[in-house]
């Protein structure tokens, strides 16, 4: 083969690595935006009773989970996700279930929870969109109730002594805002005048914004050690707020995280001679 061609191959291959590592670790943060969607808590409980503890890290953010089902089909979870001007804080109670052999598992969740945001960004250059980005400013504070059905089918790599799973989830969400505002800053206009000058000043309070998320989520797990990909996508709609005039969410989040399980084991009943 031509080294040429083949260093030129190689440039290639090393530059799209470099591009999807950059689009994932993007997509991976908390989203500055004035809806910050987060990674969806989906145990999907077997036969055993769990306690699952989960962490996502981003650039911005970090995010921890935990879940667990104290009695036969009935389980909690809770997420709390904080950064830089993020807070967010969620809570469910659920219901579950799963097949004969506990391959194919299925649950329910209805959440609530309470989200802060603010961030303000400076102007920089966005590499992968080729484009500047100008200053802007978001605030916002809203309450969500959720409903979250998820499915999901459970196997084992014997040969690695090694488990999987994959599942499918979409949450449903009324998101309240008591504070919706996005401001965009005229830097040129600013710096000339001394005072902020706002090519765009919106504000909402009290309005409401509804949002579905489908979700995939796979798990491989080593013992009680869980690596976890998940990917989402937001859907938005609502009729009391103009959403194409602010930054509201990019669409989609990209979730790595890693999960241990504490894995109770039912106690044994002593027999009496």
């Amino acid at each position: 083969m031509n080294p040429l061609k083949n260093e030129t191959l190689n440039a290639k291959l090393i530059g799209s690595c470099k591009t999807i590592a950059v689009i994932l670790l993007m997509s991976s943060c908390a989203v500055r935006s004035l809806y910050i969607p987060v990674s969806q808590n989906t145990p999907l409980f077997g036969k055993e009773k769990v306690l699952q503890a989960t962490a996502y890290v981003g650039v911005n953010h970090i995010e921890l989970q935990v879940a667990h089902n104290p009695i036969k089909k009935m389980a909690i979870c809770g997420n709390i996700n904080f950064g830089t001007g993020i807070s967010i804080y969620d809570l469910a109670l659920g219901t579950y279930g799963h097949g004969s052999n506990s391959n194919w598992r299925y649950e329910t969740f209805v959440g609530y929870g309470y989200n802060s945001n603010f961030a303000f960004q400076t102007a920089n250059y966005n590499v992968l969109l080729n484009q500047s980005i100008k200053n802007y400013e978001v605030r916002s504070l809203y309450q969500k109730i959720y409903l979250q059905p998820a499915v999901g089918y459970f196997d084992a790599i014997k040969m690695y002594k090694m488990t999987y799973s994959f599942s499918l989830s979409a949450r449903l969400s009324a998101n309240y805002f008591s504070n919706y505002t996005f401001r965009e800053i005229d830097d040129t206009a600013t710096t000339n005048s001394g005072t902020t000058v706002y090519l765009k000043n919106i504000n909402y309070t009290n309005r409401f914004v509804y949002t579905l998320e489908p979700c995939f989520t796979n798990k491989i797990g080593l013992k009680n050690i869980y690596a976890i990909l998940q990917f989402q996508v937001i859907i938005p709609y609502s009729d009391q707020i103009n959403l194409r005039n602010s930054v509201f969410s990019q669409g989609f989040i990209f979730s790595l995280g890693l999960q241990y399980n504490f894995v109770f084991k039912p106690k044994k009943i002593a027999q009496k001679d």
